[in-house]
Order: structure tokens, then sequence, then C-alpha cells
């Protein structure tokens, strides 16, 4: 074989597997966005710290419903909640261990940056 019917197909080769093997980066970055935005919904803590007075502290939790539907919606992250029970619970657990609310605010601030949502 010569130079050049080795560079043909060699060619030929890199165009087959170009067409057998497409991978769209776009649609790879696209998808691992929507995976670390459901992340990210795990990570947010859904409330903040409002005061803090001696030894008590106040969580007010971001859940609200939207007029006509029965679920909440945290309006930092945008996690969807279908009961008020869930809503509670998440809030007592908070309540009972207020230093995991700011652990994950840190964390979640840092993960929304990354993803230029903060």
């Amino acid at each position: 074989m010569t130079f050049l019917e080795i560079l043909i197909l060699i060619i030929i080769g890199a165009f087959a597997i170009r067409f057998s093997f497409k991978f769209d980066l776009n649609k790879f970055l696209e998808n691992r966005r929507k995976i670390k935005l459901d992340q990210l919904k795990n990570i947010c803590p859904h409330g903040r710290i409002i005061d803090i007075k001696g030894n008590q502290i106040s969580f007010e939790s971001l859940f609200s419903s939207p007029m006509g539907t029965p679920k909440w919606i945290c309006s930092q992250c945008g996690c969807i909640v279908d009961h008020e029970d869930d809503v509670n619970r998440i809030n007592e657990k908070y309540n009972k261990n207020p230093s995991m609310i700011l652990d994950k605010q840190k964390i979640f601030i840092k993960e929304a940056k990354k993803l230029k949502i903060v």
C-alpha cells in the first residue's frame, strides 16, 4: 500500500467513526445542568434563619402555596412538595438542628454559583 492509500483509509475511517459515534456536546451539557439542578433541590435548606435572641432561633420556611393548588413550592430552589405535612416535617427538622441550616445554605450558595443561578 502506498502512502496515499493509507491516508485515504484513515480519512474514511475517521468519517465512519464520526458518523457512527456522534456526540452532541450541547445536549450533554444541557442534561448535566438538569441533573445538577435536581441535586441542588436536595441541598437547599428550604428556609432561612430570621431572628436570633439568646438561645432561641427563628426559622422561616421558604415554601409557599400558589392560589388554587394544594402543592407547596420553595421560592429559593423551585422544589415542589405535595402536602403541608411534608413542609411541617422539614421545618421541625431544622428547628431541632439550626446549625444544619447554615451548613446547607453555604453548600447551596456554592453550588448555585457554579450553575450561575445566584
